[in-house]
Formats: structure tokens, sequence, C-alpha cells
């Protein structure tokens, strides 16, 4: 009977100690990414404006360095530039509508200078378009480097030593834009910006020749190159959601931390914050602290910052840990940048 008794007592400590065994389960959410430069801090209709000339029929041919670039080909990629950006903007919350307009210019000459338009001109853009903002991509000037080198190219990774020389050629491509930013009714530019965005290309062969020969299809990465510098100019001054890695914890011996997982794992998170409320208020301090710590989680999926703080300032009262002092840093980020774009971090 003393064994029998010993053995239940053993088996209790055992469950009591599994009970006690925490994990971590991965999952991937949306947080509003701030931009490098706050210009905005309300919702706005943009209309994205391209400057082109007058006289379409011109055939000229534009030379930057070694590049040689159809006037066509020019417009086309000014164009791709604008989409680029229009794609990253409309899925801003600061974007309400994107409208497409252009100017046209009189000469080549006005093509390639980067001042802003006249007050008169973008204002009228706007009107016509019922846009607040207008975003002016005054030009975009290209560059590129070619450089060479023999390079020892293995046949294959086991065998280094066996392999052949080649010549490797890279090119270098650059694309500096400029933008200008425009307020309806303002009569200075809210703000001007430049750019340059690069792309690397490479090619191998026996000879210089061939080794051009294979490079990439330069004008297709071109095309690319303009398309991710419009990009990068809407990530430069618009919020943007992004999708980043968090974690919360639960137990495989506790059946209602299991059922919060399960509930978690269906996408039905305020369902599992019922359970994890629960037992955030319970005696217990490690298993309110993990609780806690993903009613933050839940706090953040909802966009309640404030909230989020709150329960993390709770999970460490109950039980100091390293994960959730940083997870309460990016918290108080996220609380700032908020602020800096002038969105609400509260639990109302």
């Amino acid at each position: 009977m003393r064994r029998f008794v010993s053995m239940i007592g053993i088996a209790g400590i055992l469950l009591s100690m599994l009970a006690g065994c925490y994990t971590s389960q991965k999952i991937t959410i949306q947080v509003l990414h701030p931009p490098e430069k706050i210009i905005f801090n309300t919702p706005e209709d943009l209309v994205l404006i391209n400057r082109e000339l007058q006289d379409t029929s011109l055939q000229d041919t534009l030379k930057f360095n070694n590049l040689k670039i159809p006037l066509k080909m020019y417009y086309e990629l000014k164009w791709k530039t604008l989409y680029g950006f229009a794609d990253v903007a409309s899925s801003s919350p600061w974007v309400k509508k994107v409208f497409f307009d252009s100017v046209f210019l009189d000469s080549l000459h006005f093509l390639l200078k980067a001042d802003s338009m006249k007050f008169h001109a973008r204002e009228k853009i706007m009107t016509k378009n019922q846009a607040t903002v207008g975003i002016d991509l005054a030009r975009i000037i290209f560059n590129d480097s070619i450089y060479r080198k023999h390079e020892f190219v293995p046949v294959n990774d086991e065998e280094e030593t066996i392999g052949e020389w080649l010549t490797v050629v890279n090119v270098d491509l650059y694309l500096k834009a400029n933008w200008y930013v425009y307020r309806k009714n303002a009569r200075h530019f809210a703000d001007s910006l430049e750019h340059t965005s690069m792309l690397n290309l490479n090619g191998a062969g026996t000879s210089y020749r061939e080794a051009i020969a294979n490079l990439p299809n330069v004008r297709e990465a071109i095309s690319d190159l303009a398309y991710q510098a419009g990009q990068n100019e809407a990530y430069h001054i618009f919020p943007v959601w992004d999708n980043v890695q968090r974690i919360y914890f639960v137990n495989n011996v506790d059946q209602r931390m299991k059922e919060a997982e399960t509930l978690a794992k269906q996408n039905k998170w305020m369902d599992a914050a019922m359970i994890w409320h629960e037992i955030a208020l319970s005696k217990n301090r490690k298993k309110a602290s993990k609780a806690a710590f993903n009613m933050a989680l839940v706090s953040e999926i909802n966009d309640k910052l404030d909230l989020a703080e709150s329960w993390l300032k709770k999970s460490l009262e109950l039980e100091d840990d390293p994960i959730t002092r940083n997870y309460l840093e990016i918290i108080k980020e996220r609380q700032s940048e908020y602020k800096k774009m002038n969105l609400k971090t509260s639990s109302e």
C-alpha cells in the first residue's frame, strides 16, 4: 500500500513538473511599418504625375554613359517607376485613392531637368483628379559601370581543384529618381526627394564577348530597376503593413492552455483570449505570466499597443523573463512610432 501511495505521489510530482513546462509557438502577424520620413499623418488622395514631351513623334535616343535608351522606352520606364510607387502606396493606410496623370513639356531639355512644377500647373492636375497630394516624378537618369575579371570556376563543389578560368563581367546599373511632393493649395512643395537604386548583373564565359552575351536581359533588368525605384520611394514616405514573427506560449499538459492553442491555430484569437484572460488571473504565477504574455499578443494583433504593454508588465511582475522583456521593448518602440504617425495606441 505504501509503495502504491508513493507511486501516486511521484506521478503527481511529475504531472506538476510537466504542467510547468511551456514551449513557444511561432506565428506571423501584420504590423504597420513606419516610413523613414514622415510627411503625412492623415489619409490622402494621391495623383502620380509623369512628365512627357508634347511632341510624341520625336525619336530621340537618350545616352546615359554606356546605356542608350530610346525616348519611347524612357517614357515606359518612368511609368514603370510610378507603377512601383503606386503598388506600395495603395496598400498604405495613409492613402485612400491613387490617380495617374501627365504634364506635357515643350523640349527634351525640360524633360531631363529636375525642377519643381509651377504652382498653377500642379493645382490644375490636383483639382482635375480631386487629389489632396501630388507626387511628381520629375526625372529619372541612369548610370552604369562595367568591370571584368578572370575567375577560377570549379566544376563542382566537391572537387574545388577541378574547373576552368573564365572571364566574368559585372554590370552595375543605377537609377536616380527625383521626386516632388505637393499639397493642395500650398505654394511651396511639401518635400523634394532624390534616391538612387542599384541592380547588379553578371555573366561568365571563355571570352569577354561570351561573358557579355551571357548577361541577363539588360532591358528587362532596367525595367525591374525602375519598378524597384518606385517601390523604394513609396516605402520612404508612407507607412505600410509588414509581416513580422511573434510567439505565444503553449502547454501540452494543461487542458485549458491546449484549448486556447487550438482556438489560436484556427485564428479565433478572441475566443483564445477569453481562456488566457481567465488563466492570467489564476494563483499559479508561472501559468498566469505565460497567459498574460499571450494576452499581450492578442492586444497587438488588434492594434491595441497600450493594452499589450499593460499585459507584458503584468507578465513580468509575475515572472521575470528575457523573452517578455524583449517583447515589451518592441511594443514600446511601436508605440513611439505610432505617436509620430499620429495613430492611436490606446485600448479605447
